[in-house]
């Protein structure tokens, strides 16, 4: 029998002696009597290494077999190295248990404990205690973490910590992939970062490119804004992020709810892609478009795709669309918001609707002003000319200011109509609808009469520098003149078709936004 194979006494048999000798003994002890064998199990199991330690104990404790390490202990399994105090190895389960300053090496990657238990066949180290793991881009810290040597993977199961550069990532749960760099984390995930925070259910963090990918619910914070939504990616090196569905920005006074936002911090510019809804609380106003984009600076937004501009007034809210909406601050140093509209301009209120090629509102006077065709509808009372104000008090109609070839055309009957036309007209409301208008500069009014029995006898045509027109109910309930008109009345049966109306006569009840939900479609 040789001595590989003699059974040991049941007493324990001890040596002490130096690990560098004794290893050079056991190597050649080894070759000599058991060569094939134990060369065939090394290949297999691919056995642990003693490489260097200051005292070696065998060791056998109800049948199991140890070597007992001590001092400056040194172990290698293929090209992974292993520091620690004092170790325990197995040579039968190929496992080491060891003890204080424990050191990983493998390649870049650097693990550290207090205690270490290694499953040498699976290639599979549990770290105990102050543990942590750096590839010298990150440090990932935890009191207990599981490395998978041979995938080069670790992870932990109870709460951890990775330092990058000025960013702290904490969660409960951590996945780290050495070859991609990568650690997903899971459950109460927080990033402290000194521009920003952020806590999300679960993300993925590159420490190469310092990006974040993160699912579910997810918070960022900066001094700016404040972000929420179910998915997307941040990246802090280049300072740009991107968000998914059911997205909301807010920076106070103003809001953002989309479907996707585009977003570089660093010039202070966003987009919105697919449905989005801007609001801004202190002037009562949202946007609601198809793309959109935004700058940080002046507090800019445009809209295009079917954008839609909300404007909460007195009793009642403005709906308005145009091919572009736009809105920003003043300036740089007035933070008074002014808005624009271009190209198919539409709005809508109970009260009053109106459509224009383009539109300009101030919050500095709360007035409307519409360019290019503009038209105005109050009730069935039509009002056209080359530029309309319409001056808003308290979110209510005040005052309405036309100019240049200002025409009035009020519905009188199924085929009749009193108008008024002017250089210039000013109307004025009461409780949101028109009571009065003044007509100024080569004033005209044509007004069909009626008899006792409410019957239409004909009409009225006058000329006069200045007239004013009463309302009552929607409807002219008188005309007066300021000078003493030149006035022709002719019967009804004597009117021929060209004197059914004044010149430029124009009737665009066509063109009358019927309700919000038709411009909102």
């Amino acid at each position: 029998m040789s001595l590989c194979q003699a059974p040991l006494h049941a007493t324990v048999f001890i040596i002490f002696v130096h690990v560098r000798f004794l290893v050079h003994f056991l190597f050649s002890f080894f070759l000599l009597f058991c060569f094939t064998p134990i060369l065939s199990f090394t290949q297999e199991k691919k056995e642990v290494e003693i490489i260097n330690a200051d005292y070696l104990k065998f060791q056998e404790v109800n049948g199991k077999k140890f070597t007992r390490l001590v001092g400056n202990v040194q172990l290698k399994q293929e090209g992974v190295y292993m520091w620690c105090d004092s170790a325990t190895l197995d040579k039968e389960t190929n496992s080491v248990d060891a003890w204080g300053h424990i050191h990983i090496q493998q390649d870049t990657v650097h693990a550290y404990s207090n205690i270490l238990h290694h499953d040498g066949n699976r290639k599979f180290s549990t770290l105990t205690g102050n543990a942590r793991i750096t590839d010298s881009r990150m440090i990932l810290y935890t009191n207990q973490l599981f490395y998978d040597i041979k995938n080069k993977t670790a992870f932990y199961l109870d709460s951890g910590r990775v330092v990058k550069d000025s960013t702290l990532i904490t969660s409960r749960k951590g996945y780290y992939y050495n070859n991609t760099g990568d650690v997903y984390f899971n459950k109460e995930v927080n990033i402290t970062d000194p521009n920003y925070t952020l806590t999300s259910d679960t993300l993925r963090y590159s420490v190469q490119t310092k990006i974040s990918t993160f699912y579910g619910n997810t918070e960022i914070v900066n001094k700016e804004s404040r972000i929420y939504c179910n998915n997307g990616w941040f990246d802090s090196e280049k300072d740009i992020s991107s968000f998914g569905k059911n997205t909301v920005v807010i920076n106070s006074p103003q809001r953002i709810d989309a479907d996707s936002i585009y977003y570089e911090r660093f010039r202070g510019f966003g987009k919105a892609v697919s449905h989005f809804i801007w609001s801004d609380t202190s002037m009562g106003t949202e946007i609601h478009g198809n793309y959109g984009e935004f700058y940080d600076e002046q507090q800019y937004i445009v809209a295009t795709q079917k954008p839609l501009l909300i404007y909460k007034m007195e009793k009642d809210s403005l709906f308005l669309t145009a091919d572009t909406l736009k809105s920003h601050n003043k300036s740089a140093a007035d933070s008074t918001k002014v808005f624009y509209a271009y190209h198919k301009v539409r709005m809508y209120m109970k009260e009053m609707q109106g459509v224009c090629d383009s539109l300009f509102y101030s919050f500095e006077d709360s007035t409307f002003r519409m360019f290019y065709k503009p038209v105005l509808w109050s009730s069935d009372i039509q009002m056209s000319g080359d530029t309309i104000y319409l001056l808003t008090k308290e979110k209510r109609a005040e005052k309405l200011s036309i100019y240049n070839a200002g025409f009035i055309i009020s519905p009188a009957g199924k085929k009749y109509f009193d108008q008024v036309k002017g250089v210039n007209i000013f109307g004025y409301f009461t409780n949101n609808e028109l009571s009065r208008l003044d007509v100024e500069g080569n004033a005209e009014s044509l007004y069909f009469g009626k008899d006792d029995k409410d019957k239409y006898i004909g009409n009225n045509k006058a000329l006069s520098s200045t007239m004013i027109m009463h309302f009552k109910e929607k409807k002219i309930s008188r005309i007066v003149f300021v000078k003493k008109p030149e006035a022709v009345f002719t019967p009804l049966k004597m009117l021929t078709p060209e004197m059914m109306q004044l010149k430029d006569f124009n009737w665009q009840i066509d063109r009358k936004p019927k309700s919000r939900e038709e411009l909102m479609q």
